[in-house]
């Protein structure tokens, strides 16, 4: 009997390796494939929060530029004998430099790249929800400034009648209204961006 007990014994203990050694193998690969996400995870931050960053930087200099060509805009619509206003109007076609200072209105692009390039792979799913909604948030007002709001003070530019003094009023009314809209989302993208990488430092 002893044979055959000694048999089943060493059968037992081969069959508990190979179940060991096939869970072990899992175990390890999993802390392998989990270790590797975090990697990407973090990586894919890392990227988000520089193009942020960059994005940022773009913003600060534009609340102030944009800004002073909404006040130039305000001041001719409220006071006809304003300066600018006037010498908008000297020429024989409007000169609407004077308005932008000489400056290009868009000098720069936001860029949406890393986020996008997040949102195609895995590692954008495991984000935390609060950065995830953070981030559809700014990106997404980002697409409305740089898409839309743009889009209507050139589409405002490119209109003859703007180029026409008689329609001077109802042109200055309505890049007053396309400035205001523009400044105002540049301030509130400047406000989150700010937010989001005051809290990205304190938690680095």
């Amino acid at each position: 009997m002893k044979p055959k007990t000694n048999r089943i014994k060493q059968l037992f203990t081969e069959g508990f390796l190979i179940v060991f050694s096939v869970l072990f193998a899992l175990f390890i690969g999993q802390l392998v494939e989990k270790s590797n996400a975090e990697k990407a995870k973090e990586k894919a931050l890392d990227y988000i929060y520089q193009e942020l960053g960059e994005n940022f930087v773009t913003l600060k200099r534009w609340t102030v530029t944009h800004g002073k060509i909404r006040d130039r805009i305000r001041n001719m619509v409220a006071n006809e004998q304003d300066s600018v206003r006037q010498l908008l109007v000297k020429g024989p076609r409007m000169d609407f430099e004077v308005i932008t200072d000489g400056q290009v209105l868009i000098d720069a692009l936001l860029t949406e790249t890393a986020w996008e390039a997040a949102k195609s792979t895995k590692a954008a799913s495991d984000f935390d929800f609060e950065e995830v909604q953070a981030f559809t948030r700014i990106y997404g007002l980002q697409k409305i400034l740089m898409e839309n709001t743009t889009a209507k003070f050139l589409e405002v530019y490119m209109d003859r009648q703007t180029h026409e003094k008689e329609h001077l009023e109802t042109t200055l009314i309505q890049l007053n209204l396309v400035m205001d809209e523009m400044v105002g989302q540049e301030q509130m993208l400047y406000y989150m961006i700010n937010e989001l990488l005051k809290k990205r430092s304190l938690t680095n």
